[in-house]
């Protein structure tokens, strides 16, 4: 698939996630947590995708990791005209009053397939089985994944496309991290599978409340 088809492609499966999840919210602010590698390409995909809202407004949120000027999306991704944005500095234990405070209603992580993955396999090697059925509910509003099901591999390949950076996590692969991928290159559907586990799982335990 050329890269351009891909971005479209893309595009679609990340519309069709925020669907699933319960949507963009009312509200015309999205909070947006800034980590993880592929951060950059989901602020532009976010762009493309409420960029004909009017006066819409991203509050970027840089948790535990101090006043980094130069981890700033000002300027190095291409947003529609717009759009606006706002960058909060916290401490983890004020997200709620700072997520309340700036009036949005939703919370966007930029977790590819892989990082799903891994926090999967993760879970069940550690027998850790709440952060796979409560995963969201530190949060004080509904948190969207727009990035869920597309392949960190995918994301590098429209990055140039698009015009947009793309982060390395600092430090090395986790162990974990080197598990998904070794099994993934012979099983290309692993990390669907782990990340339909933990869906069915969610499920069950909704159903048990």
């Amino acid at each position: 698939m050329c890269a351009t088809h891909l971005a479209a492609d893309i595009l679609i499966r990340a519309k069709r996630t925020i669907r699933i999840q319960g949507g963009l919210g009312k509200k015309p602010v999205l909070s947006i947590i800034w980590d993880g590698s592929a951060r950059y390409l989901l602020l532009y995909i976010l762009g493309c995708i409420v960029g004909n809202r009017p006066n819409m407004e991203f509050v970027i949120l840089h948790i535990n990791s101090g006043c980094n000027h130069q981890d700033s999306p000002s300027n190095q991704v291409p947003l529609p005209s717009g759009i606006t944005i706002r960058e909060k500095y916290l401490q983890y234990e004020h997200i709620t009053e700072v997520v309340t405070s700036s009036g949005s209603d939703r919370i966007v992580q930029a977790c590819t397939l892989d990082d799903e993955a891994e926090q999967v396999l993760s879970s069940l090697l550690s027998g850790d089985c709440c952060s796979l059925i409560c995963s969201d509910q530190t949060f004080p509003v509904p948190c969207l994944t727009p990035l869920r099901e597309i392949p960190y591999t995918e994301l590098m390949m429209v990055a140039d496309y698009w015009g947009v950076p793309i982060q390395e996590k600092k430090g090395e692969e986790s162990d974990i991290r080197k598990i998904v991928t070794d099994l993934t290159n012979n099983h290309p559907s692993l990390p669907f599978s782990l990340l339909n586990y933990r869906d069915r799982l969610c499920e069950l335990g909704k159903n048990q409340i």
